[in-house]
């Protein structure tokens, strides 16, 4: 067995009980550990390089007294592995790229057909010590053109996780001036992880039915503002996300979409539980606090490095572009850092044009339309006042249209126009989203339509088949509106009794 700095204080409890005692005796900080809902959240992330210093013990030290125990309560012999981080594994000799792609592959192969993680933990590290976030995401990307499912290559997320956390390993990020993207996102991150510690606190504190009673309205509070943090994710979704699959990179945002998807279950399962009085509500808030700071790992340890090495400045001004049309989370971005301008076949005008209502030279002359004849300058504000969201998929299955209402039920920015739909989707959903555009461009039906409840809304989505006069397929036309007034309705009320 190897044990090192990285290794996690839960998985060794986990293998060895016999090590809370042990580590209790060696400091009194240690006795935390004895919460059970502690242990399960907080240690399961928390490596014994941090230990060391939560316990103000010295890492190199620690790491030798608990391979000496388990040696001695277990007889079984444990490897140290770069102790005070002196010594650093070595790349494999002589691996060319599609070597580690391969041995990387077999990797996930083996965790599909039920290897635990421990097993290939040391082999992964060993293979990816010194590669970059930018190249594992490129090696995912690889594994995925190769078959490998999306839902698989994310059991490797938490490795990610663990390959990063050394402060000595850590990507370094330029110090971005305010305004730039990477600087709100990390900014946003900062309180994310200072919310989510608190309120994990408060939820390690509430472990009996008593001191739940005391804490729930605190913790439901603490929930609903940490839930500011899907704003953070619907940027990158909307905003990066697009940008990388035009790099090639559409693995890694197919794969953090997923977890995303996770973090959002988790929010409604803990909301629903405090709401109900539940006291199970307090381990599920706790989870839900380690999943939103691993989160935070993910992105500035391997995401964020991905696509600095990645991008180009034309690029960070598309998502600068249209973040305000998403919002943002607890922050607001400065403007020591502003976008340089984007000429209109870049993307810059168009994305400027739908986030400001307005219409370029060239399209301020009339439509003839059926019945009548408009500008567009007013033909894009009836469209915006229309109480419906519309956004229009073409017929190559990439995103035309959206309209750029103030209120949004799903939130659209400029970043999605020309990306293919099959990527503005879950990824547990895009296949009945294919499966409704191959009917519509077979002719079998024309319309598809949905309804649920979110928030205390009732939301009516539909989807229709948008034919030219000659049965020719246009593209699909998606509707969705919050019909909860609608619904309320009784009685009547005609046009004289409107004031």
């Amino acid at each position: 067995m190897e044990i090192s700095a990285r290794t996690t204080i839960g998985a060794l409890l986990d293998g060895y009980p016999f090590l809370l005692d042990f580590l209790v005796a060696r400091s009194p900080k240690f006795a935390k550990l004895k919460n059970p809902l502690l242990r399960k959240t907080l240690a399961k992330i928390a490596p014994l390089a941090q230990a060391a210093s939560m316990g103000g013990l010295d890492e190199t030290t620690l790491l030798f007294e608990i391979a000496a125990e388990i040696y001695r309560q277990t007889n079984e012999s444990v490897t140290v592995v770069n102790p005070g981080g002196r010594a650093q594994a070595a790349k494999p000799a002589g691996q060319s790229r599609e070597e580690r792609v391969r041995v990387l592959k077999d990797i996930v192969l083996r965790l599909h057909r039920g290897e635990k993680l421990e097993d290939v933990r040391a082999e992964f590290h060993d293979l990816l010590r010194e590669v970059s976030p930018a190249e594992i995401g490129a090696m995912e990307q690889e594994l995925v053109r190769g078959g490998v499912p999306e839902t698989e290559i994310k059991r490797l997320c938490q490795m990610h996780v663990e390959l990063f956390t050394s402060g000595t390993d850590a990507p370094q990020l330029p110090d971005l001036p305010s305004g730039h993207p990477i600087h709100t996102l990390r900014a946003e991150n900062r309180e994310a992880e200072a919310r989510a510690a608190k309120l994990q606190e408060a939820a390690g504190q509430a472990s009996d039915p008593l001191s739940f009673a005391a804490a729930r309205a605190g913790l439901a509070a603490g929930v609903a503002d940490l839930a500011q943090i899907i704003r953070h994710y619907e940027r990158k979704e909307n905003q990066l996300f697009p940008i990388m699959e035009r790099h090639g990179l559409t693995a890694p945002p197919q794969v953090m979409w997923e977890i995303h998807d996770d973090i959002r279950k988790q929010f409604k399962q803990a909301a629903a539980l405090l709401d109900a009085g539940d006291a199970d509500a307090a381990p599920l808030v706790a989870e839900l606090c380690v999943a939103v700071r691993d989160m935070v790992f993910k992105e500035e340890r391997v995401l964020l490095p991905m696509v600095w090495e990645t991008f180009d400045e034309a690029d960070w001004a598309r998502v600068r572009l249209g973040e305000e049309d998403i919002g943002f989370s607890w922050v607001t971005p400065g403007t020591e850092w502003t976008p340089p301008p984007l000429p209109a076949e870049a993307g810059g005008g168009a994305g400027a044009g739908a986030a400001s209502g307005g219409a370029s030279g060239a399209a301020q002359g009339f439509i003839d339309l059926d019945a009548g004849r408009l500008s567009a300058e007013v033909l894009n504000a009836i469209l915006k006042t229309l109480p419906v969201d519309l956004s229009f998929v073409d017929a190559t299955d990439r995103v035309a249209y959206f309209s750029a209402t103030e209120d949004r039920i799903f939130p659209r920015s400029p970043g999605i126009i020309g990306r293919e739909v099959s990527k503005c989707h879950p990824p547990k959903s895009v296949h009945m989203v294919e499966e409704i555009l191959t009917r519509f461009k077979s002719g079998e039906r024309d319309t598809a339509e949905f309804w649920i409840e979110l928030h205390g809304r009732f939301l009516h989505i539909r989807y229709f088949a948008v034919r030219l006069p000659d049965r020719t397929y246009a593209g699909c036309l998606e509707v969705s509106q919050d019909v909860t007034a609608i619904r309320a309705l009784t009685g009547q009320r005609r046009l004289l009794e409107w004031s």
